[in-house]
C-alpha cells in the first residue's frame, strides 16, 4: 500500500501452539470486517514452520498483507513485534499479539481519528476478555495509568499490547532484553518520552485468556530478574 495507509496492524507470528493459523483468522476475519479500508497488516513470522506464511499467502478476506519471514531471535516477542513495527508505512501503527481480534467494527477508525486529532503521540483503548472461544466474554476494562507498574506486579491496568497503538513518529521499540514486562516497560518508555496516552474507554479489542502461552512458561525468577533490569534502566530505587 502507498502512502494513502492509515493504519498498520502490526502482528509478530508464530506457530502458537499449532494454533497459529487459526488465530490470525480471527483476527483477519476481523481486520476485513472493519469501516477503516486504508488498513495494511505486517505479519512478522518466527514460526519455523510454513503454515503461517501459506495462510497469509492465499489471504481469504483480501487483505494488503505485508508477509515477513523472520528468523532473527526467535523467541523474543519484543524483537519479533518491533521487526514488524520497522515494516510499518501507515500514519498509525496498531500492535496486535496473534491470539487477539478486534471487538468493533469501528475500532481502526475511531483509534485512527482520535490519534491524528490530537498532538498525543500514543493511545490506549479498552478491552474485553473471552475464554478462547471469542463468543462469550467478560470483565471489560478501560486503560488507566499507575506509575507502580514498572516496580512490581499487579499494577499494569493498561493491559495487554493489543490495546496500544502510535504514531509511526514514534522511535520508542519494545525492549528485546524483557518478555513477561515487555508490555509495562514499553508504556512506562512512552510514557517517559511522550507523556500520557489518549485513554479511549470504547471497548475496542477482544483479549484471549488461555493457558498455552508463551507467558507461562516464564519462572517467577526471571520475572523478578527482569523487575531488576528496568529498575536499573530507568535509575528506580524501590
Amino acid at each position: 500500500m502507498d502512502s494513502t495507509c492509515k493504519v498498520s496492524v502490526i502482528v509478530p507470528a508464530y506457530e502458537h501452539f499449532d494454533r497459529g493459523v487459526e488465530f490470525l483468522d480471527d483476527l483477519f476475519r476481523t481486520i476485513s470486517t472493519q469501516t477503516l479500508k486504508e488498513v495494511e497488516v505486517v505479519v512478522s513470522d518466527h514460526s519455523t514452520e510454513d503454515n503461517v506464511e501459506k495462510f497469509c499467502a492465499l489471504n481469504e478476506y483480501n487483505l494488503n498483507i505485508k508477509y515477513v519471514r523472520n528468523k532473527e531471535k526467535r523467541g523474543n516477542p519484543c524483537a519479533n513485534t518491533n521487526v514488524a513495527i520497522n515494516h510499518a508505512i501507515g500514519d498509525v501503527v496498531k500492535v496486535f499479539f496473534q491470539d487477539d481480534f478486534l471487538y468493533d467494527t469501528t475500532a481502526l477508525e475511531k483509534i485512527y481519528h482520535e490519534l491524528m486529532s490530537s498532538e498525543s503521540m500514543w493511545l490506549v483503548n479498552g478491552c474485553i476478555h473471552t475464554k478462547d472461544d471469542g463468543h462469550s466474554f467478560f470483565h471489560p476494562i478501560n486503560p488507566r495509568w499507575d506509575s507502580n507498574m514498572i516496580l512490581s506486579p499487579g499494577c499494569n491496568f493498561i493491559g495487554a499490547p493489543s490495546v496500544v497503538s502510535f504514531k509511526k513518529e514514534s522511535k520508542i521499540r519494545f525492549d528485546e532484553n524483557v518478555a513477561m514486562l515487555m508490555d509495562v516497560d514499553f508504556y512506562y518508555n512512552m510514557f517517559l518520552n511522550y507523556g500520557h496516552p489518549i485513554y479511549l474507554n470504547d471497548t475496542l479489542i477482544g483479549n484471549r485468556i488461555r493457558e498455552d502461552t508463551w507467558q507461562e512458561t516464564i519462572t517467577q525468577e526471571e520475572v523478578d530478574k527482569e523487575f531488576e533490569y528496568v529498575h536499573i534502566k530507568y535509575g528506580i530505587e524501590k
